[in-house]
């Protein structure tokens, strides 16, 4: 058994009908890992997706009970003034290929999501006490880093093979609002991240990381615990490198847990420009109570984690920006 990472590119492969995506797996480096390894990936297969107005797959999660991949696209194409018109999941897009598409049903039928960036993954859900569920549903946050500057976290149950339900997670603060459910204001203001990892391992409610590694909302990178009963992000912990310097990337990027049963939990996030980063320091945060702590009363003692670069895959395109590689995933092969 070994970790295999998972992404899909966002540019169209082919002119055939439909926006067409490749699907890339390829070796996570040990956490023993001292220098960046040079990482060849595998072509999986490729997604066909019906032409719709926001075709790219951000967002990637591995449920842990199936052991198989979902994707969901984007909330809206940058630049296009429609809000979020067709919300796309598309399922078992790991090896063996076999994706099949589901379009979940919108609770309320006037629900649209936020943001032009996002991420995904599956985790337990939560009654409307907060109290852990043993069913698995996917996750997908929304954000944006211009304009109206912030993130949503919303929830897609998942019935066995069927299309789910989306839903909004907002249970905190005020009432929602109407520009809130229909996705022209987010529900954390201000707070930009395109990135999500639930930590299966050790479920719980705040068991769960973003993230945001670009500069382009003015902040810097960073990491933000995620309440999945609530939908809040806590206070931002900034990312670092290991020499303490801020760290400067500048991409849109995915994050996942390696979830493997018997060892210890790793971070790892992923750069659309193929760059794997190990990241530590997190731990204080998923155990620090309440969501308004950063790592102060934590080892780190200043708000911190740290992200080392332990591998560059090597993905067609992915250097020059023509092709986008945001989502990412783990699974244990």
């Amino acid at each position: 058994m070994a970790l295999y990472g998972y992404t899909v590119g966002d540019t169209d492969v082919s002119s055939a009908p439909g926006n067409q995506f490749q699907v890339y797996r390829f070796l996570i480096p040990p956490a023993s890992t001292t220098a960046p390894k040079t990482i060849t990936p595998g072509l999986v297969g490729t997604v066909t997706v019906a032409s719709i107005n926001n075709p790219d797959l951000e967002g990637l999660g591995t449920n842990p009970s199936t052991n198989r991949i979902s994707a969901v696209n984007e909330p809206r194409k940058s630049g296009s003034p429609t809000i979020d018109p067709t919300v796309i999941r598309i399922n078992n897009i790991d090896q063996p290929f076999a994706p099949a598409s589901a379009s979940p049903t919108r609770s309320p039928s006037d629900l649209r999501r936020f943001g032009f960036d996002s991420g995904a993954d599956f985790g337990r859900d939560f009654s409307s006490t907060g109290q852990i569920l043993s069913t698995n549903v996917l996750y997908t946050i929304g954000g944006s880093s211009t304009g109206t500057v912030g993130s949503s976290l919303y929830k897609i149950t998942v019935p066995g093979t069927g299309a789910g339900t989306l839903t909004l997670v907002d249970k905190f603060g005020a009432a929602t609002t109407v520009a809130q459910r229909q996705g022209t204001q987010p529900t954390n203001p201000g707070k930009f991240v395109d990135s999500l990892a639930i930590d299966n391992l050790n479920p719980g409610r705040t068991r769960a990381i973003a993230g945001d590694f670009s500069t382009a909302d003015k902040d810097g990178a960073q990491l933000y615990k995620v309440d999945l009963f609530t939908g809040q992000l806590s206070a931002p912990i900034s990312v670092k490198t290991p020499s303490g310097q801020a760290l400067n990337v500048n991409a849109d990027s995915g994050l996942a847990f390696t979830n493997l049963s018997g060892s210890t939990q790793r971070l790892l996030a992923f750069l659309e420009t193929g760059a794997i980063y190990e990241i530590t320091g997190f731990q204080d945060e998923l155990n620090a109570t309440g969501l308004s702590l950063g790592s102060a009363t934590g080892s780190n003692g200043a708000g911190f984690a740290t992200a080392r670069l332990i591998g560059q895959v090597n993905l067609p395109n992915a250097s020059t920006g023509a092709t986008d590689y945001e989502g990412f995933t783990i699974v244990n092969e």
